[in-house]
């Protein structure tokens, strides 16, 4: 009688022990189910319903393999950790789109706000640059410079606040500059994570307002070969473009190569006229002379890999040439912003910008660890060309590239070593080491930033903690030790000008930058939780520490710069900015609804920011000169965004609420530079699945909503609300081994005239784009 009790209760223990249910969804690249799909975690089979909906019950705990069969053929595998992860939403590219990275979503591991964004997403809304492209994401916006080039922007935080990686390396360029764009290829991205607020702790300070991390290493399921060409064209600049890719895998190795090109012509704006300076500026033909452009990028990637490592060396270049407008470079000249019958090419004023980048990451597993090292060295080399002029006659001609007026070659070496250890089924810490060094040069006929070095080292270790199937916990520590030099430079031609006119203070004014030797050390703390309440309600909030040691810029900027229209000056004296965010978020999921809701709140002890100073500019034609400053400061607001399918529609929208602003003598006082207006975007979509040839094409509305921004920081312009309207019409032609997708999409439908608050021309009344109709053709092959 006892061992029928004993096996009784045996049998119990292990039924309640394996208790674990996972649930999921198999869907294709559209997100429409996929039915009758076999889906297996360890010995357990299940197949897609009709919704592709599946349900595996009484799973042991463990990292189990979970596999995915299409008439008996193996079509993807990965590992779920048993009982963290509840739900999983398996996307599959169609078979002749390989080199689409099949994405795994898994619902337990994130405490923190993260937006995948997807290759397919970035093409559908593409705008001529990624920054631009990323516009629908709650919280993110971008500072757009004409119609190729732009930086993002998350929460008004931008320039050295938001960290933009590749495979891990953090790029690294000009990026202090509001006219200096993002160099990535949007079209040959093929996936991009944005982590808003909490991204220092992996980072470092550059990581306050957030991080875009971009992935370019994707393997393709199965051997053979495989690729696509897209060929996109648009109307407010005529600009064309063609972009390919192509990728082999055979066993173990494989490897990828892309290259885009693209051309436009001078941009179009609703207006005939700006103004700049109380002058009134006259815009021919509606098209603002010489914003033509042309842009290059080539990438090549090799991989190896086997089940316990896995190693990946990418090359990367992108180079582009981007005219500015004359008409408000420097004092403003109607004659120079009258056409001159040529809409393509590209006269002074004009960018060059060239980014070399080498990135090898290495993969190691064994037992309970994985051992990551990423390599990277990169070379930005930025040209600013202007026909020569001088604001002190006695300047003299150069005689090599005399057109030249700033030059800036930044060149950055990084290695980071990371490993990530599995303590049981609960328990995973991180703890890593990275070490990033930089030498900067200059040239040019006009001085803006002096040349430096900077070093910075920094050591990490985070843990996550899955206390019980619906409660997580993840908390971080990092330590940061910079180094900053920076050269002196003395302006002798400067130092004449000012003897002959009997000034004083010749001596002073030509040290254009002092000797700085720096050191900073500092350390930040994050910890975030996430809850699940039920199927359908989950709650996360995060808390972090911030700092940002200032940048050489900050510190010693000293000259006209035609780029921002001011003269800046640096402030050897700042110290390194510091304050904590944190974050709720409030997510509800059932059936066909999505909601998400996300408020935060940054605050500073010594925000760093550029203020006009009150007073003229020593050198002629300078204006008011503008110094960098800190301050406390207050940035707070809100992310609001729900979806909801009806059948074949689809109805989203996002709202977005923010203010940021100083604090002054312990009150609420000016609203800082550059903060976006209250927003809000919203589309409705229809899907009419197949029709004969035309697989899932789809048609949608939208529109952009942007309230008034009279919450402006000093010298700044109100900027009129706005509301833009798009239309979106997309298919894909199946016919055979053909199948092209097919986008035409319209911008600004009504051609409206509105203005960009955190846009680069904003400050000279230059409207955003007018009217713009894209086609876009992508034919994959293989």
């Amino acid at each position: 009688m006892h061992k029928y009790l004993w096996i009784l209760i045996g049998m119990l223990g292990v039924s309640v022990y394996a208790q674990h249910n996972v649930q999921g969804k198999v869907s294709d690249e559209f997100l429409e189910p996929l039915p009758n799909i076999a889906v297996s975690i360890n010995e357990h089979t299940t197949q897609t319903d009709e919704q592709g909906n599946f349900s595996l019950n009484n799973l042991p705990e463990g990292n189990l393999k979970l596999t995915v069969h299409s008439e008996q053929v193996l079509i993807y595998q990965t590992e779920v950790k048993i009982p963290t992860v509840t739900f999983v939403n398996i996307v599959l590219p169609s078979e002749s789109e390989e080199l689409e990275e099949m994405i795994i979503h898994t619902t337990h591991a994130k405490t923190y706000n993260e937006t995948v964004v997807s290759n397919r997403n970035i093409i559908e809304n593409y705008a001529g640059s990624l920054a631009s492209s990323l516009k629908n994401v709650a919280g993110v916006q971008s500072s757009d410079i004409g119609s190729g080039n732009s930086k993002p922007i998350i929460r008004g935080l931008g320039l050295n606040r938001v960290a933009v990686s590749e495979n891990g390396i953090k790029q690294e360029g000009q990026q202090w500059g509001a006219d200096h764009g993002l160099e990535m290829d949007a079209l040959q991205t093929e996936k991009v994570e944005i982590i808003k607020g909490v991204g220092a702790i992996a980072y470092g300070g550059d990581a306050i307002g957030g991080v875009i991390q971009i992935q370019n290493d994707s393997i393709p399921a199965k051997d053979g070969f495989s690729g696509s060409v897209l060929m996109h064209g648009q109307t407010v600049n005529e600009g064309f473009g063609l972009s390919a890719t192509s990728a082999f895998r055979k066993n173990n190795h494989f490897l990828k190569a892309k290259f885009s090109v693209q051309d436009y012509a001078d941009f179009k704006i609703p207006t005939d006229q700006i103004r700049y300076l109380n002058t009134y500026i006259p815009v021919d033909n509606n098209r603002l002379k010489n914003t033509a452009g042309n842009e290059k990028s080539a990438y090549l990637q090799g991989v190896f890999f086997n089940d316990n490592f896995k190693n990946i060396l990418s090359l990367s270049f992108v180079g582009s040439k981007i005219g500015f407008f004359p008409g408000a470079h420097g004092i403003p000249s109607v004659d120079s912003a009258r056409q001159d019958g040529n809409f393509r090419d590209v006269d002074f004023p004009f960018q060059k910008v060239n980014h070399f980048k080498v990135i090898n990451q290495s993969e190691w597993k064994k037992d309970a660890h994985t051992w990551f090292l990423n390599i990277g060295v990169q070379h930005n080399h930025r040209q600013e060309w202007s026909e020569f002029h001088t604001h002190y006659g006695n300047q003299p001609r150069p005689t090599n590239q005399p057109d030249l007026e700033l030059d800036f070659r930044l060149t950055t070496a990084d290695i980071q070593a990371k490993v990530a250890i599995e303590q049981g089924i609960y328990h995973q810490t991180e703890i890593g080491l990275q070490h990033n060094y930089q030498v900067n040069r200059v040239g040019g006929y006009s001085f803006l930033l002096p040349e430096y070095d900077r070093s910075n080292v920094g050591i990490f270790a985070q843990h996550h903690w899955d206390v019980t199937q619906k409660w997580q916990i993840d908390a971080g520590w990092r330590l940061d030790y910079t180094q900053m030099d920076i050269a002196p430079y003395f302006d002798e031609v400067l130092y004449e000008y000012f003897t002959q006119r009997g000034s004083a203070d010749a001596t002073d004014l030509a040290q254009r930058s002092t000797a700085i030797d720096q050191s900073y050390l500092q350390q930040n703390f994050a910890l975030g939780t996430r809850y699940r309440f039920d199927d359908d309600w989950s709650a996360r909030a995060t808390f972090s520490t911030n700092f940002r040691t200032p940048t050489a810029i900050e510190l010693s900027a000293n000259g006209i710069h035609h780029g921002a229209f001011r003269h800046e000056k640096g402030n050897p004296n700042l110290s390194p900015e510091k304050g904590f965010s944190s974050e709720i978020g409030i997510s509800f999921e059932k059936n066909d609804w999505s909601i998400d809701w996300n408020p935060y709140v940054y605050y500073f002890r010594n925000y760093i920011y550029l203020k006009p100073s009150g007073q003229f500019s020593p050198l002629p034609h300078g204006g008011q000169t503008y110094t960098y400053d800190e301050s406390k400061a207050l940035l707070y607001g809100f992310e609001f965004v729900a979806k909801k399918r009806f059948d074949n529609w689809l109805v989203q929208g996002t709202f977005e609420y923010l203010n940021n602003r100083q604090i002054v003598n312990g009150k609420i006082d000016y609203p800082l530079p550059f903060t976006p207006p209250i927003n809000a975007y919203g589309s409705v979509e229809y899907v009419f699945g197949d029709l004969k040839s035309f697989r899932n094409t789809t048609v949608q509305a939208s529109f952009r909503w942007a309230n008034e921004q009279s919450q402006i920081a000093r010298n700044e312009e109100i900027t009129p609300g706005y509301t833009t309207f798009g239309l979106l019409f997309k298919t894909r032609i199946s016919l055979k081994n053909f199948c092209p997708d097919i986008q035409l999409r319209v911008d600004n439908l009504l051609n409206t005239k509105y203005y960009n608050h955190a846009s680069f021309y904003r400050a000279v009344e230059i409207p955003e784009l007018g009217r713009n109709i894209q086609l876009i053709i992508k034919i994959p092959f293989s």
